[in-house]
């Protein structure tokens, strides 16, 4: 019998010790798997992705007196997914500026409340509605040239540029967040009518230079 003070794989015969050595194997084995399962899903951090399923331009207006400003009427249909396979985010601020020849005419907030979890591999979905009556603008000779040239297309180059912060699970840092969308709008009539095709439109990420992120 074996002494108890003894190692039991050395009472083994040759092909028990064997059986023995195999089962330690395979739980270094298994022990290593999930290390780099772990490393894997919660080391890499994947960026968040961004899409616009549907806009609508109703109202697309520059008065250039007093001073200039844009009228307007958009709704879009953002689409935000998680890619990450592990990890979920949360963001602490997310919003869209709607921009014209590089200017800025309106800002709206993507995430209202004051942190959104959004799980692995999920994907939400914001519907945004804004418009005003006349926002200053500072779009110069330039830029109300290129819009008199869309208008008479009624097709209108509007970029939604996305910022914001997010953070990963399992880590501390709060990641800076930026992305744009390039949207070719055609306006539409106030009241629905006619028909108005919007292509989907992939937002670009831009790379975050935060370590981490």
């Amino acid at each position: 019998m074996c002494d108890d003070c003894e190692c039991c794989c050395a009472c083994f015969a040759p092909y028990q010790r064997f059986a023995c050595g195999f089962c330690i194997g395979l739980a270094i084995i298994a022990a290593v798997a999930v290390i780099v399962v772990l490393v894997l899903g919660y080391g890499h951090v994947a960026q968040p992705r961004f899409e616009v399923d549907d806009a609508s331009l109703t109202r697309f207006t520059v008065a250039t007196s007093p001073a200039t400003t844009i009228s307007y009427n958009l709704t879009l249909t953002l689409a935000v997914r998680n890619p990450n396979w592990a990890m979920g985010a949360t963001f602490r601020s997310l919003e869209a500026d709607y921009r014209f020849e590089d200017q800025c005419f309106d800002r709206v907030d993507v995430v209202a409340s004051p942190t959104y979890v959004l799980p692995a591999r999920k994907t939400a979905v914001f519907r945004l509605a804004s418009g005003a009556d006349a926002v200053n603008v500072m779009l110069g000779s330039a830029g109300v040239r290129a819009f008199r040239r869309q208008s008479a297309k009624g097709v209108f180059d509007v970029e939604v540029k996305l910022s914001g912060q997010v953070k990963y699970q399992l880590h501390s840092t709060w990641c800076r967040l930026e992305a744009k969308c390039p949207l070719n709008l055609q306006l539409g009539s106030p009241d629905g009518g006619g028909a108005v095709v919007f292509q989907k439109t992939t937002c670009e990420v831009l790379r975050s230079s935060q370590k981490g992120c």
